[in-house]
């Protein structure tokens, strides 16, 4: 979709509303959406643009909305109002409540809590496409071979990509388990589904250790709360997944940052560079 697309437009493809009595407030986006909160009859949504390059981020939403149902149906997100993927349209229930920040995954307790909720995420229906890394990260190298970007370090990221050993245990997973992710009204709830798929289980814990840095204690934290007695059979498990996620993130950053350049990425890029050699 085109990202000049406005809110009130997007509105109007959504069956029996009426764009001019709605209320568009544009929220904080990530960076392969923007968001706007539209109160509407009453009643509150979270509306959903893609962003022109989206596709170049890797972004696709065939199994978006179905995950998203069984999602909402266990508590875990919010209700899914209308989808267009073709368009790059969505419309849900906005989720009251506190979203998390970075200090949240400081506290025992609410890596307990995120624990918990992974859980139940896992136990979500398999959709039936299974997340290929090796695939994504080949995708990204060409994008940046394409746009001259730093081809050498994305060779080596999708080498080590290519070098994991594959999982045959395999869950529906959230994929894009980041702090800014969660939202807290007394229960935790998950939104931007767009990378779930199915996965390996350690790659979601591998999300918020390797997104946020977590040290050895939290990191543990997390993982004991996840898998209690089994703890320390999944560890190299763990460790392999967050190397893998980094190889992921660098190589996502580094073609964001073609397409979007700030220090912050730049920054950010680097100390993964570091990490990941």
């Amino acid at each position: 979709m085109n990202s000049r697309i406005t809110p009130l437009d997007a509105l109007a493809r959504v069956p029996g509303w009426e764009p001019a009595r709605a209320e568009v407030t544009e929220l904080k986006g990530g960076l392969t959406n923007r968001t706007y909160r539209v109160a509407y009859d009453g009643r509150n949504y979270a509306l959903r643009l893609d962003v022109e390059d989206a596709d170049v981020l890797r972004v696709d939403r065939t199994y978006e909305a179905t995950i998203m149902q069984a999602a909402h149906m266990a508590d875990l997100g919010p209700e899914l109002v209308h989808v267009d993927p073709q368009a790059g349209i969505m419309v849900t229930g906005f989720l009251p409540g506190r979203p998390w920040e970075d200090s949240d995954l400081e506290s025992p307790g609410q890596l307990e809590r995120l624990a918990e909720s992974i859980r139940r995420i896992h136990d979500l229906p398999l959709c039936g496409q299974r997340v290929n890394l090796l695939e994504d990260a080949l995708g990204y190298a060409a994008f940046l071979e394409r746009r001259r970007g730093p081809q050498a370090f994305a060779t080596h990221c999708v080498e080590v990509i290519r070098g994991m050993p594959v999982s045959d245990r395999v869950v529906c997973c959230h994929n894009d388990l980041i702090a800014g992710n969660v939202i807290d009204d007394g229960r935790l709830k998950l939104i931007d589904w767009e990378y779930a798929r199915d996965n390996d289980p350690m790659f979601d814990l591998a999300v918020t250790i390797g997104f946020h840095d977590l040290d050895r204690s939290r990191r543990d934290i997390l993982l004991n709360a996840y898998s209690g007695s089994s703890a320390a059979e999944f560890k190299e498990q763990l460790a392999e997944q967050i190397r893998a996620y980094d190889a992921t993130q660098w190589l996502w950053f580094a073609a964001r940052q073609l397409v979007a350049p700030s220090r912050e990425l730049a920054d950010r890029l680097e100390a993964l560079q570091q990490r990941i050699r």
